[in-house]
């Protein structure tokens, strides 16, 4: 146990980048890459944005729970709230802070709960960790938190857990005029009665083609194919763009700040691929619109343009399609087929 515990960290771990194979070298230079507008999907938003720090009630948990309140949240006017699943290892909000914030300053609270990465704990005490932060921060901030219009968003080990995490909101009654699941690069799902999740849910599911951690064929297994009832769903693909540099499409693209990835990378792939996408299905969830619907399930495929003489150059589109589409050739660490390897205790079908 101790050694496949060890096994399971070292590879889990998110923001482990390996350099995708190319006849370019990786982009470094300081925003290559076009982005999105202030007030555009995936631009920086109106409202201030200022974050709150709650003690975790788990006392094993390894750091408290951070909330992101946009500065029209008040008693007057609560706001949807978006639930934040961080991958393995990435307990600091740090890793994910661009994309938090970016999100809040349009108007939706977001709240990051990190979960435990000592090597023994099980599942079951990642996804209560994860679940306790989150309903601590909806008790502290009842007064401005609109509960009936959530989302979910994860990356890795927490996109796994955004299935479960969406089952237990509902049981409390969350997201009953608007629901979404935002599924990034997803490792094993460990949640059970997830045919309770309504066909009303709306649900992205993304991969990375050249992930060098999780096979697709977890996201396809153990995401996509665990909720058919889902009407409004569509699966993406981000593919590597290279021209006179490489933006990859590893692992790690929803990494925000730089850790792990270069400035170039975060331009290119996080705001158009993530923020954007992420941005938009909120608001076509939360408020219906139907521009925002285009562009969260990929009808505007715009990944934005390169910097400099390639200033014209789109960069390679988003791909989103209606039945998952995967990479057979990668060699990840992690396999759809070793699930039960991995199971720590956990029902493995």
């Amino acid at each position: 146990m101790k050694k496949l515990s060890l096994v399971l960290f070292l590879a889990i771990l998110f923001f482990n980048v390996s350099v995708v194979q190319a006849q370019v070298t990786q982009c470094t230079g300081f925003k290559t890459t076009t982005l999105p507008l202030a007030g555009e999907y995936g631009g920086t938003g109106q409202f201030a944005v200022t974050r709150q720090t709650i003690a975790n009630p788990d006392p094993s948990a390894p750091a408290p729970i951070s909330v992101f309140i946009p500065s029209n949240a008040t008693a007057q006017n609560k706001v949807p709230v978006v639930f934040f699943a961080h991958g393995f290892g990435g307990i600091s909000y740090q890793f994910y802070e661009t994309l938090m914030r970016q999100l809040a300053s349009n108007g939706y609270i977001v709240v990051f709960s990190p979960y435990t990465s000592n090597l023994f704990a099980s599942h079951t005490v990642r996804y209560n960790q994860m679940w306790n932060g989150f309903q601590t921060a909806v008790q502290q901030n009842a007064a401005i938190m609109d509960t009936t219009r959530v989302g979910y968003a994860g990356h890795s080990y927490g996109a796994g857990a955004t299935p479960e995490m969406a089952r237990r909101g509902l049981a409390q009654g969350w997201g009953a005029n608007g629901l979404f699941m935002f599924v990034m690069a997803a490792w094993y799902n460990w949640g059970t009665n997830l045919e309770q999740i309504p066909t009303s849910a709306k649900m992205i599911v993304q991969v990375y083609w050249d992930d060098e951690t999780n096979q697709h064929l977890i996201s396809q297994n153990d995401i996509w194919n665990r909720l058919p009832q889902i009407t409004e769903r569509k699966w993406q693909v981000i593919r590597a763009s290279r021209t006179y540099c490489s933006l990859n499409a590893g692992h790690s693209v929803p990494v925000t700040n730089g850790l792990g990835q270069t400035e170039a990378a975060t331009d290119g792939y996080d705001a158009w691929g993530v923020w954007r996408r992420l941005h938009a299905l909120s608001d076509y969830t939360f408020r219906g619109n139907q521009t925002a619907r285009g562009i969260a399930f990929g009808a505007d495929a715009n990944m934005g343009k390169w910097r400099g003489v390639f200033g014209v150059r789109q960069i390679a589109p988003l791909e989103s399609t209606d039945a998952p589409v995967v990479n057979s050739q990668s060699n990840p660490t992690f396999f759809w087929s070793q699930k039960c390897t991995y199971a720590l205790g956990s029902p493995c079908p």
